[in-house]
């Protein structure tokens, strides 16, 4: 069985947050790259650990003037045309959305998710909040399944903050 740590799926995420990573340093943020904490195999996600609870944290807490911030890096291939919305559309697991608002409640540090579009180049953020009030809720299904919910939110509705080389540009460079 193949560590979820030597996947296609996680290498691929993994670099996606050192791009964003090295943008958001390059725009003058001083960050902690949280995903850094995995757990002795390498294979978990980190957690904020409460007694009797725990929640996992986004990949990136940025600093910079003062303000502190989080950061969940999505890498995403393109954003997806859907019918019943007539939209653009990105997508997350409601369990990931529910966990990242837990830590803002609790750090009282604000959550932004971070789209990176290997597609356009382009960086995409929005507040955790704003896509908890404006997302579409929707249960995944796979093979006559419940996989479990997603909340699904307008690519137009999030803000874009940069745009980096295609991802066949970099691939290309390396």
């Amino acid at each position: 069985m193949t560590a979820f740590c030597d996947t296609d799926e996680f290498k691929r995420g993994s670099t996606g947050e050192k791009i964003v990573a090295t943008y958001l340093q390059q725009c003058g943020y001083y960050v902690i790259p949280s995903y850094d904490y995995s757990g002795d195999d390498g294979d978990k996600a980190p957690k904020l650990q409460g007694l009797l609870q725990s929640y996992v944290i986004p990949d990136l807490d940025i600093a910079k003037d003062g303000k502190r911030k989080w950061c969940e890096v999505k890498t995403k291939h393109a954003a997806t045309w859907t019918r019943t919305t007539q939209q653009w559309e990105h997508g997350i697991p409601k369990r990931h959305l529910d966990s990242y608002l837990q830590v803002e409640a609790i750090t009282g540090t604000e959550v932004f998710l971070v789209i990176y579009e290997e597609s356009t180049g382009s960086l995409l953020r929005q507040s955790a909040q704003e896509i908890a009030k404006t997302g579409r809720l929707s249960q995944m299904k796979k093979e006559g399944r419940t996989q479990g919910a997603m909340v699904y939110f307008p690519r137009d509705a999030m803000v874009q903050i940069g745009t980096l080389p295609v991802a066949a540009e970099i691939a290309a460079v390396r």
